[in-house]
Parts: structure tokens; C-alpha cells; sequence
């Protein structure tokens, strides 16, 4: 007798070809902190506390546990980073106790630590809280690993598990979603040059959903590879409608885009007890040349 094996998320969204523009968490500060423990559904709050988590959140600030590959048990002491994805700057200090972070929260970098560009890879593996993220995410890891192992990190949820794997390149915040082992040492090799793929982008975190989107159209339509050959102008958003301004070259383009749910209902997590229309934003305007 064989037995059915449950079809995860992330099969799902590849099955219904899901947009993966716009789906990056909108935050512009990340706390990193180094943990080795087994994680859990709810390794954040589990390893540094409800209190912290509610201050993090409450600042629109993502919080993380890291560590690398092959790393386990518990340190005396643990590396912290704090990511200004705005200026594209981390900072880093050792800690003893995670109780040290409270008072680090609203810190400038040069207060929290050494300060420097040098960039971090985070992929998630957080297992116990998506399956698609350990069979998706571990697979990723390995492939970082082999030319990228002191910038390549594990992580807890990131949120779009159904977008596994999972990969980050810090300090710019560029999330990317759907990333093979084939695809992972091409994307890092990229961004260490200065390169973006649009391909693959989920988004900007430093950037709202519809500016994401329109990212990641205009890259697409000119073969803007550049870390910073597109910055943001503006944004004007009104409900389910928004207005883009993007330059890049020394030429402005705008961009309308509306959000609709997505059809069918389908799981957003391999955890999901319901079915999801998850939202998306899409172009309808642009005076920008099409891809």
C-alpha cells in the first residue's frame, strides 16, 4: 500500500504559476541574532522572548534567529546583526545574553557595533514551521555553502513559504523566491558583483509591495541589473490602487498598479487549515518601455 504524501505549498503555487512581485515583507531594519538551538514553530518568541518580539514588531522591525551550516549547541557568547537596509549597512557585536538587545532596538549602527558593508546571505530552513523551507531551503544552503560558506546563514521564517527557497542578500534587502541549488551560486556570485536578476525577485524589502512590483517590471523592461541603477521617487497609495515614480538612468517612469486576489483558493503554508486568495499587485499603466 503506498501512502499519499501531501502536496506542499509551494508545489501549489509553482503549479499555478502564483507572481512572486510584491511579496517581500516591507521592513527596513533586520535584528539577526545567532541561536543553534533545535527551532520550533515559534523559534523567535521561543529563544528570545515574547517581550522582545513585541518590541520588534511593534517598530516594523524583522527579527530573526541565524546561524550557519552544521553549527549546533549553544554558544557562551553569540554574534548579533543589525541591518539598515536604507543605507545598506550591518552592524555586529557580540552578546551574552539576549536581554542586552532591549536597549539596542532604536540604536544607530555605529552604537550597536562594527559597522560595515560586507554582505549576508540568509536562506530559510525553519523546518517545524513550513516542511517546503527544510526540503526547499537545507537544499539551498548546500549549494551556498560550497562558495559562500562564511557569508551564508540559515534563518527563521521570512514569510512566503510557498515561495521556497528563500534567499536574502543583505545589506540591500533583495528577497528572492523559487531559488534552485542551480540558482543560488549564480544569484550570490551577482550580487557580491553589484547585480540584481529580476527574474527571481520577490522584492525589495526596504520598498512597499506596489513599488516592488514596479521594481521589478521596469528591471525586467530595460535589463537594469545594477544593486542601484533603479531608485525610488515616490509612492502614492489609495486602497487597492497605487502610484509609482521609479528613476533610473536620469529618466523618471511611472507606474499604476491595482491589487486583486488571486484565483483559486489554494494553502499559503504546507500548515494552512484554510484556503487562501492571497493578494497581488499588478501594472495596468507604465510609461515605460514593455519587456
Amino acid at each position: 500500500m503506498t501512502v499519499p504524501q501531501p502536496e506542499r505549498c509551494s508545489s501549489v503555487a509553482d503549479a499555478l504559476s502564483e507572481p512572486m512581485a510584491g511579496t517581500a515583507d516591507h521592513r527596513e531594519r533586520w535584528l539577526l541574532v545567532e541561536d543553534r538551538s533545535a527551532w520550533g514553530d515559534h523559534a523567535v518568541r521561543d529563544v528570545l522572548g515574547s517581550e522582545l518580539e513585541a518590541a520588534a514588531k511593534a517598530r516594523k522591525m524583522r527579527l530573526l534567529l541565524v546561524r550557519r551550516r552544521g553549527e549546533d549547541g549553544v554558544a557562551a557568547a553569540r554574534q548579533a546583526f543589525l541591518a539598515d537596509l536604507a543605507i545598506g549597512r550591518i552592524a555586529r557585536r557580540s552578546i551574552a545574553d539576549v536581554s542586552e538587545l532591549h536597549a539596542l532596538l532604536d540604536a544607530p549602527l555605529e552604537a550597536f557595533g562594527a559597522v560595515s558593508a560586507e554582505p549576508m546571505l540568509l536562506v530559510c530552513t525553519n523546518g517545524r514551521r513550513d516542511a517546503c523551507c527544510a526540503l526547499r531551503g537545507r537544499a539551498l544552503v548546500g549549494a551556498l555553502s560550497v562558495g559562500h560558506e562564511t557569508r551564508t546563514w540559515e534563518c527563521t521564517h521570512l514569510g512566503g513559504h510557498r515561495f521556497a527557497g528563500n534567499l536574502v542578500c543583505l545589506p540591500h534587502g533583495f528577497v528572492y523566491g523559487r531559488v534552485t541549488p542551480a540558482d543560488g551560486p549564480r544569484l550570490a556570485d551577482a550580487y557580491l558583483r553589484g547585480e540584481i536578476d529580476a527574474a527571481l525577485l520577490r522584492g525589495r524589502s526596504t520598498w512597499p509591495e506596489p513599488a516592488q512590483v514596479a521594481e521589478i517590471a521596469l528591471r525586467a523592461a530595460l535589463g537594469a541589473s545594477g544593486v542601484d541603477a533603479v531608485t525610488l521617487r515616490s509612492i502614492d497609495r489609495d486602497g487597492d490602487a497605487a502610484s509609482v515614480e521609479l528613476d533610473t538612468g536620469g529618466r523618471t517612469h511611472r507606474y499604476e498598479l491595482v491589487a486583486g486576489r488571486s484565483e483559486p483558493p489554494r494553502p499559503i503554508s504546507c500548515r494552512a487549515d484554510k484556503l487562501e486568495t492571497p493578494t497581488h499587485w499588478r501594472v495596468v499603466r507604465s510609461d515605460a518601455p514593455s519587456s
